[in-house]
């Protein structure tokens, strides 16, 4: 049994690079320096793979558990357990996990000791299935306490999710690949690719969850409803809050491309998002840096191509956000990309929402319209645009009656008439990289003030519902720095990828910004801050907490070596030592 360690404050800004560090435990003479108001409690590492290894005890790659089956991973846990993954095959049916473990997979069958140097899950799968035999719900099904004391996280790292089939039997939303239920969960660099939904979609983060996706790809999933008409056809997800239960999802560097609706017919029906809805009441999304792509043959009926929100909530929010390629068939004003309930606020800056034809502001075409706001009755639209550099294909509509779309002629501050698919990415198409996509914009879409646009987001103050996800708009789809005039969008060609081991790594505060320089040694300067700085390492915990000023030093040179967050302002920032 691995020695216990303390754990502190566990939800934090996750790396997107590939890891280059050596593991290690804090031992006893570090526990007075973990200053944390979170709960603290012991926690066990253990390293796994399928076949398992040596003596099995689970100490290290070398003695792997065998945990073919997924509930051998996650059921039987405590929290605070840290479980790792070589590559390779888990199965399982409906399995549900205690709240507050680590699921951290992408190591490659190679690994020896303790060694997580090789961690790369778009390289080495760690592939979670069903293989099409789910029970009634997800294959990943946590059910958190509503009444709990403890902020638990709960984190899946570099797991691959295929092969998950929705049962056609259920009437309710469970979902096919995961579901989570008064629970707060962290997905980073995990795929969901050639799932099979029946209803509520690949994943359904529900009542009472925070859920957020950094850096996730959903690739190849389909939904196979075959009722005409319906509202239940996301492929995607599917958010389902509740009163008094509100639900806040965080999609941010997440890529959704090939995600379809498979019977012609009910797709050609289907209402309501074809890959994402948050059409319960009492849910918030919040999208960041991320890239949607409908590709070809997916056009609904109305509302969202790509997504539906709905009313009944705090606020939608969407930053820096490339979608393209999503259809509809109704002759007007249902939003091919979008369809929002007005009656919610929602924050819009740097997007591109762009349909494969443009419109003129003139131009009275009113099946067009890449967004439309049903029941919006305000002739301000800064209300709606009101963070800047949008670009939006075609015209926004209103309506206030059944059948009565109203289109409101561009202002000079409107900033959000774009043109069709060519003529903002000219014949530029999606390209793959390990697994994950990007698309690139034509140059005059570079025309973002980087500081100027963290500005705005600062003077808008983020609600309560999404603070807690540290929302950073200084970085682009694949987490790297945008640039000082960044592009509209999730991908910034000219992004900076900071050499953390002799670089400066910057970020924008809403007064200043800060500069972290390695001076060697693991010694880090930090200039423009005043206040607490903490240290977190790879695995959340807490190892120190500093007071910092101008040009005041962070000393990690008794530390051991390898990847730390150093939180500032609610800003992380990665180093290494």
């Amino acid at each position: 049994m691995p020695e216990a360690v303390v754990r502190g404050f566990r939800h934090f800004s996750l790396i997107w690079n590939q890891l280059s560090m050596k593991p290690y435990k804090i031992i006893a003479s570090l526990i007075g320096l973990v200053a944390s108001t979170a709960p603290v409690y012991s926690n066990g590492i253990y390293f796994a793979s399928p076949e398992g290894a040596g003596n099995g005890s689970g100490d290290s790659w070398t003695n792997a558990f065998a945990a073919k089956n997924i509930a051998d991973i996650l059921e039987n846990r405590e929290k605070g357990d840290v479980v790792y993954l070589l590559e390779g095959t888990y199965t399982g049916t409906t399995v549900r996990p205690i709240e507050g473990i680590d699921i951290i997979g992408g190591f490659p069958s190679t690994a020896k000791g303790s060694d997580l140097s090789g961690y790369n899950p778009w390289t080495y799968h760690t592939i979670f299935t069903s293989e099409g035999k789910n029970d009634t719900d997800a294959l990943i099904k946590i059910e958190g306490d509503p009444d709990k004391t403890e902020d638990l996280w709960t984190i899946f790292k570099g797991i691959r999710f295929s092969g998950c089939t929705g049962s056609t039997e259920s009437s309710s939303y469970s979902g096919t690949a995961f579901n989570c239920t008064h629970a707060n969960v962290v997905m980073e660099d995990c795929t969901f690719e050639n799932n099979t939904s029946y209803q509520g979609a690949c994943v359904v983060p529900a009542q009472g969850s925070r859920f957020h996706a950094l850096h996730c790809v959903w690739n190849g999933n389909r939904n196979i409803n075959t009722t005409t008409g319906g509202n239940m056809m996301q492929s995607v997800i599917n958010g389902r809050g509740a009163a008094g239960s509100d639900t806040h999802v965080v999609l941010e560097g997440c890529v959704m491309v090939n995600n379809y609706i498979e019977d012609p017919e009910a797709r050609e029906t289907a209402n309501y998002g074809g890959s994402i809805s948050m059409q319960d009441g009492h849910t918030n999304l919040c999208m960041v840096n991320c890239y949607a792509d409908g590709g070809d043959n997916n056009a609904i009926h109305q509302n969202g191509g790509l997504m539906r929100l709905s009313n009944n909530s705090t606020l939608h929010f969407f930053a820096f956000n490339t979608f393209t390629n999503y259809e509809t068939l109704a002759s007007e004003c249902k939003g091919k990309i979008i369809s929002f309930n007005g009656l919610t606020p929602f924050y819009m800056q740097g997007n591109l929402m762009i349909t494969k034809e443009g419109a003129s502001v003139n131009d009275d075409n009113k099946a067009n319209n890449a967004v439309f706001i049903q029941g919006w009755n305000s002739n301000d639209m800064s209300e709606i645009t009101s963070g800047g550099y949008n670009s939006v294909s075609g015209t926004m509509f209103s309506t206030y009656n059944d059948n009565n779309c109203t289109m409101r002629e561009q202002q000079p501050s409107d900033n959000w008439l774009a043109a069709g698919y060519t003529d903002v990415f000219k014949s530029n198409a999606p390209i793959a990289n390990d697994g994950r996509f990007y698309l690139e914009p034509k140059e005059n879409y570079r025309d973002v003030n980087l500081s100027e646009a963290i500005g705005i987001y600062n003077s808008f103050k983020m609600p309560d519902c999404f603070k807690w996800a540290n929302i950073d708009l200084s970085k682009d789809l694949f987490g790297n720095l945008r640039a000082t005039t960044t592009y509209r969008g999730a991908y910034d060609p000219n992004a900076i990828t900071v050499d953390t081991n002799s670089g400066i790594i910057t970020a924008f505060s809403e007064e200043s910004i800060i500069n972290i320089t390695a001076r060697g040694n693991g010694v880090f300067s930090v200039e423009n801050s005043e206040g607490a700085a903490d240290v977190f390492d790879i695995a959340g915990r807490r190892v120190i907490s500093v007071e910092v000023c101008n040009a005041s030093d962070i000393d990690l040179s008794s530390y051991p070596s390898g990847i730390y967050f150093i939180k500032i302002d609610n800003k992380s920032f990665k180093v290494c030592k």
